[in-house]
């Protein structure tokens, strides 16, 4: 765990009588949780040295006090004197001195914040980072949250309810620029709250993935935020109320301890298998280009032979990296149980000609829930369960399952009492991509 000392996004004065009060509180705050074994890391401070640096301070201070002195000569004297043991770092970013841009992604740790404020999220590409201390990007809650905390008719993206549970300045903005980029125009409010959720999995699984590919330039990230202490659209993987968004799943397959991703490399593309094990991982893996139709175009295989907590980068010959019909076509990339499976789209969501959304899907009790056994007779592109539409307490093992062709994934839900089968399967209970313009169908 690291812990920072409270100080964030802002500057502090040095003067007395606050000086004093700081040192108080830092001896206090360091004597109470240095006996914690999960407390790795001291941090001086939260954006505040790339705040004096970046953020239009300087002139209205004019050279009084800004907490300079705090982070790099009181706190760490303290760390030094009371937990001796553990390093301190200045703040969160920080390079490692003041010769260096506090935010130089090549230097100790970096934030990344232009690609939520600013640009789409394939900009995580373009950094190569040390450490990654902090990125993130929005979604709305749960539809069960949003339900419990407001009581708009109809429920909109820009409703009153929505609007005041958004603090982000322009937040609502940059969510559709977010959407404009990469998926299907939603049609009403279900589609909306489903595609914003999906595209903040799909920014920080591809951010994640991306600075994993480049151990051991790369050795860490941390994503802004886990979770919400209100009902509230914002960058969380669970929400105010304990629901876990699409994102929280999307972490679990990007933090996966072996990963195999597929990314852009030198012009072309690359598989990428991560190992963050203490054990080699060594077998073969299938890199397959596929119609939609879930017809094989070309097929290699390779073996990996990864080292313990390293990585191995392997390019793809272009029979695999330039498909004969972007709009029709998916790179497979599989490893047999060792990794979950890694796909590539060579087309945006929105550009994709994606056929029909058609599927059969089975529920069967079993104990303690319900299980959703679902077919696909058509690719299906992130198939995502909601159970929480029905009955708030549900919840559900899994998300953001993409099929091919006669591929089947099982969706096990947890609620208080069973659902109807029907309404489970139906929709905007069960969604793709693929089913916002031309509709799902599951089997009767």
């Amino acid at each position: 765990m690291q812990q920072d000392f409270l100080f964030a996004c802002a500057a502090y004065p040095e003067e007395e009588p606050f000086r004093s009060e700081v040192e108080a509180e830092a001896v206090e705050q360091v004597t109470r949780l240095a006996a914690h074994p999960s407390l790795v890391l001291w941090t001086g401070n939260n954006e505040n040295i790339w705040g004096w640096h970046d953020w239009d301070w300087q002139a209205p201070l004019a050279g009084r006090t800004w907490g300079r002195g705090y982070y790099l000569e009181l706190l760490p004297r303290i760390v030094a004197e009371l937990d001796p043991t553990r390093p301190y770092w200045p703040g969160s970013p920080w390079s490692g001195g003041e010769d260096v841009h506090p935010n130089d992604p090549a230097h100790g740790t970096a934030h990344i914040w232009d690609v939520w404020n600013t640009d789409d999220y394939r900009k995580y590409r373009e950094y190569l980072p040390r450490f990654v201390a902090e990125f993130g990007y929005q979604a709305p809650p749960a539809y069960a949250t949003l339900r419990r905390a407001i009581s708009d008719e109809p429920l909109a993206h820009d409703s009153p309810g929505m609007a005041h549970h958004q603090k982000a300045a322009d937040g609502d903005l940059k969510l559709q620029r977010g959407l404009d980029a990469h998926l299907p125009v939603p049609v009403d409010f279900d589609d909306w709250h489903y595609l914003t959720q999906l595209n903040q999995a799909r920014a920080i699984q591809l951010g994640v993935e991306h600075f994993r590919s480049h151990r051991p330039v790369c050795m860490g990230t941390i994503v802004w935020q886990l979770n919400d202490c209100w009902p509230v659209t914002s960058w969380s993987a669970v929400d105010g109320d304990g629901r876990r968004k699409p994102l929280w799943y999307a972490l679990r397959r990007a933090y996966a301890d072996r990963l195999l991703t597929v990314q852009p490399r030198d012009g072309g593309l690359a598989v990428v298998a991560v190992n963050e094990t203490g054990a080699a991982w060594r077998g073969a893996a299938t890199i397959t280009r596929l119609t939609l139709a879930g017809e094989p175009r070309a097929k290699t295989s390779v073996e990996l032979d990864v080292p313990a907590y390293g990585a191995v980068v392997l390019a793809l010959p272009a029979e695999l990296a330039r498909p004969d019909e972007a709009r029709r076509e998916v790179l497979v990339a599989e490893a047999g149980d060792q990794a979950e499976r890694a796909l590539w789209f060579f087309a945006e969501d929105r550009d994709v000609d994606w056929p029909a959304a058609e599927l059969d899907a089975v529920v069967e009790p079993v104990d303690g829930g319900q299980r959703v056994r679902v077919t696909a007779r058509s690719v299906l592109r992130d198939l995502t369960l909601f159970p929480d539409r029905l009955d708030p307490s549900a919840q559900v093992d899994q998300a953001l399952v993409t099929l091919l062709p006669g591929e089947s994934a099982t969706f096990t839900v947890r609620a208080d009492a069973p659902l109807d089968p029907a309404a489970l399967t139906a929709r905007p209970m069960l969604r793709c991509v693929n089913d916002i313009t031309v509709g799902i169908s599951p089997a009767d």
